[in-house]
């Protein structure tokens, strides 16, 4: 399958240049956001205590949740988060990169995490529907859907381009005047 423009009317160029950009701006602001709740978990930490102690008279305690070490669990989890949220930079300014030089080979890193985040989002919505019960469906199919429908027409500008650069290339020596090989 193949698009022959964006979205708007713009360009396959246009649009892999704001898909990137707009990846870029927001995995930057993921990737702050998750230093700022690394930082802060001693703030957090201080929270857990006062809740735990019982200092909001609350009756309710969850016994599981004090008994274990929410804070380790969160800085393992932001910790997994930063890591993705880094190596989304990378694959954005590829992306940006690729399309600036009309270099189709730095395109294609892009496509193979948007592929394997579509799919781990379908997982991961499985398994809520599966552990959550049936409270979880209506999130999770409309996730599932707006996953689809987003990333998979953002990957999909992202393979026509690359294909279009591939068929255009001369001999297929594009991005040889940069260095860059297929």
């Amino acid at each position: 399958m193949k698009v022959s423009k964006c979205c708007c009317g713009c360009s396959l160029h246009d649009g892999c240049l704001i898909i990137g950009i707009l990846q870029l701006i927001f995995t930057c602001i993921g990737t702050v956001v998750c230093i700022i709740i690394l930082a802060s978990s001693s703030f957090l930490q201080k929270i857990v205590d006062q809740y735990c102690s019982g200092e909001y008279n609350t009756t309710d305690l969850d016994d599981d949740f004090c008994n274990s070490d929410p804070i380790s669990a969160m800085k393992i989890t932001i910790g997994v988060y930063l890591a993705i949220s880094l190596l989304s930079v990378v694959v954005g300014a590829l992306l940006v990169h690729g399309t600036r030089t009309r270099n189709p080979g730095l395109l294609l890193p892009w496509m193979v995490m948007t592929g394997l985040s579509i799919i781990a989002n379908i997982v991961m919505n499985i398994v809520q529907i599966v552990t959550v019960g049936s409270q979880a469906i209506l999130g999770a199919v409309i996730s599932i859907l707006l996953t689809l429908c987003i990333s998979g027409y953002f990957l999909l500008v992202v393979h026509s381009y690359r294909k279009e650069l591939k068929e255009n290339a001369v001999g297929g020596n594009y991005g040889n005047q940069y260095g860059y090989k297929n």
